[in-house]
């Protein structure tokens, strides 16, 4: 599972450990691709052949979509209660459907975000408990089949938004990409505490640094892929 906060350069690191993986005769399944192109899940059945699957969340269809079109989108201004329950129902689909199956075939998974954005970004309101939100039914799935392993790219908030305002193919208008929000989400994602949740479900935590060149970022996301997969 790949997290940070928003611009710290998950999309990059995605890419370019797909690129490597592929370059290596992997056969790779994009969730996120299928979403967008079928508009609905794959049946299982359909990704036996592949060695990796790469997913997202949300996701592209469902409540996924709702989520990102309607429930994220700046101005509308629905309950926070009501988005965290949205991203759990999302996430209890996508585990049942692909992840906890894929899982039980001895396929690797990696992730675009995942039940790790949620612990953070929905507790910084104060609004919802870490209890609350890890008694929801969605996340207390992902917890139970938490991700071997977590990485979390490290960058400095002001950074992050400055490569978000200048997108030129991604502009999400999301509540999320605020400087105060994302400087909070930052000093929780890089605490022990934040860590612990994760060491406690036996997953290893490892930090990228995202403030680098890109050439630099690519290189130490691959080096820390490889040293994963030769474990």
């Amino acid at each position: 599972m790949i997290d940070g906060i928003d611009g710290s350069g998950k999309s990059l690191t995605v890419e370019s450990w797909k690129n490597y993986l592929t370059n290596q005769g992997n056969a790779i399944f994009d969730l996120k691709e299928y979403w967008l192109s079928q508009g609905k899940y794959p049946e299982y059945h359909e990704l036996k052949s592949y060695d990796f699957i790469f997913t997202s969340e949300p996701t592209y269809i469902g409540i996924g979509k709702v989520l990102r079109e309607e429930l994220l989108k700046n101005g509308n201004n629905y309950p926070e209660k009501a988005i965290a329950h949205a991203f759990s129902l999302d996430r209890i689909v996508l585990y049942n459907k692909i992840i906890i199956p894929a899982l039980k075939d001895g396929k690797c998974i990696i992730s675009d975000r995942g039940v790790s954005t949620s612990l953070c970004y929905q507790t910084l309101s104060g609004k919802l408990s870490l209890k609350e939100l890890t008694e929801m039914v969605g996340n207390s799935l992902a917890l139970e089949y938490a991700p071997e392993h977590l990485i979390i790219i490290k960058v400095d908030p002001k950074i992050a938004l400055s490569r978000l305002e200048n997108r030129t193919g991604k502009k999400d208008d999301v509540i999320f990409e605020k400087l105060d929000f994302q400087t909070k989400a930052a000093k929780l994602f890089y605490s022990e505490e934040f860590k612990a949740l994760f060491t406690a479900h036996g997953t290893t935590v490892h930090y990228l640094p995202g403030d680098v060149s890109i050439d630099i970022m690519k290189a130490n996301s691959l080096a820390l892929l490889k040293q994963i997969l030769t474990k």
